[in-house]
């Protein structure tokens, strides 16, 4: 509440509340004197220059931020000098380096332990965050030791952490810009890069102030195994000699194995491609699936003792669900549509290509799908304890005390959050109940 002409002495109450971070009243009328008293929250930032405080009642062991520049009780010396002289930075937190002085030659960039390498760089999104003051560099030191444990944990080449930039969105989001130091060499190699973004996106850290994120990279440069050049002439020429000669031979292979498997196909009479019978002019192109399975109207019959009311789990207004075990072991959940409630082809290709796209650790995923004989069917993972209704109800097969409960609730929002705002393209549930919770 800055150049608002509040009036007054400030009351000592303003300062219990142990939560608040920054109190920022510059440019006021505040007047009187200031008694700040014991009970102030951790690492507080105070902004009162440019006021008419004329005392300051000191206490023993301030560890806050306080800046009286522009009171009258700077205008004498004492013990206050040091509040009169702080001034409250704007200047956007970055990692500290220990050796400022040094740079780097070419495009490398200096690490925070004084090495010049190619960074991994990306942006961290924070979205459930639960402090405001970003001057305090604690929070992101913190955040970067974290990181370097995750990554060392699991066994990954990163030498040291630099953040920098943390920035507040339009959405609330924080941004924070991250560089991933390589350890071993000056760059990481081709494995190196895809196991520190899979790590990040696993959400590994557990820190008090920071919720749920996701990361965000922006590519790499420079691959260690990508620069090597070979030394000798002559060594070239015979690897590219050789490297035609096993071309030439797999490609002679390849054809004969074509050929074999097409005559074979054309004896059997009978094709393995799910969309054979599909039908471009009014269902569309055939669905571009990531991930999921096609079976077939066997397959499931068999898996699920043909269609046993045993094997059945549930119902409901969309057909019935039966639990199945696929010829590897693999328990399933086998959605079937009844003949009153099925979708056109276009509507049931929109969904599976949707759902083979979501990938999340609190949304069922989607195995695979039967479209064969007049057949829609969805295969999902098995989850074996039942719906959360179950759990809720009278004689629950699990106990579930308050503790579980709110980690299921949380669970359930970031299922939720990933399939509205993260997904591609956003997908709205529009369906929530304990039914629907597994």
């Amino acid at each position: 509440m800055e150049n608002t002409t509040l009036q007054g002495q400030i009351p000592v109450d303003l300062f219990r509340l142990p939560n608040l971070e920054t109190i920022g009243l510059a440019n006021n009328k505040l007047n009187g004197i200031l008694d700040i008293g014991t009970r102030y929250g951790n690492n507080l930032t105070l902004d009162l220059r440019n006021n008419s405080i004329k005392d300051f009642t000191q206490k023993t062991g301030y560890n806050m931020n306080i800046s009286l520049a522009g009171n009258p009780i700077c205008d004498g010396t004492g013990a206050t000098a040091k509040y009169c002289a702080i001034q409250i930075s704007n200047d956007s937190f970055s990692s500290p380096l220990k050796c400022p002085a040094m740079s780097c030659n070419s495009d490398k960039t200096l690490s925070p332990t004084c090495k010049c390498s190619y960074p991994y760089t990306g942006t961290l999104h924070f979205f459930s965050l639960s402090f405001s003051n970003l001057e305090n560099s604690s929070y992101f030191t913190t955040l970067a030791g974290s990181m370097m444990s995750a990554f060392l944990s699991n066994g990954l080449p990163v030498d040291s952490v630099s953040l920098s930039d943390p920035t507040v969105d339009v959405y609330s989001y924080l941004q924070i810009e991250a560089q991933i130091f390589p350890s071993t060499q000056d760059s990481f190699n081709h494995t190196s890069i895809p196991s520190i973004g899979y790590l990040l996106n696993r959400n590994p850290f557990q820190l008090q102030y920071f919720g749920p994120f996701f990361f965000t990279s922006e590519g790499y440069c420079c691959f260690a195994d990508g620069k090597k050049k070979s030394s000798s002439h002559t060594g070239i020429i015979i690897g590219v000699s050789v490297g035609c000669a096993v071309l030439v031979l797999l490609t002679l292979c390849a054809g004969l194995y074509a050929f074999r498997q097409r005559k074979m196909a054309k004896r059997d009479g009978h094709s393995s491609n799910p969309f054979e019978s599909w039908d471009r002019d009014t269902s569309g192109a055939v669905p571009q699936l990531k991930g999921a399975r096609w079976f077939s109207f066997d397959e499931i019959r068999k898996c699920t003792n043909n269609f046993s009311e045993s094997n059945c789990i549930g119902s409901g207004g969309y057909g019935k669900v039966y639990k199945g075990t696929l010829t590897a072991g693999e328990v399933v959940a086998i959605k079937r549509a009844q003949h009153g409630s099925m979708q056109g082809a276009f509507e049931f290709k929109t969904e599976i290509e949707l759902l083979s796209r979501i990938h999340h650790k609190n949304v069922v995923s989607l195995v695979g799908f039967c479209y064969e004989q007049g057949e829609q069917m969805l295969v999902y993972e098995y989850i074996p304890k039942g719906t959360l209704r179950e759990s809720l109800s009278v004689k629950p097969k699990f106990q579930l005390e308050w503790t579980r409960r709110l980690r299921i609730a949380l669970d359930a929002a970031r299922g939720l959050a990933y399939l509205h705002e993260l997904a591609d393209p956003p997908i709205i549930h529009r369906d929530v109940k304990s039914n629907n919770i597994l």
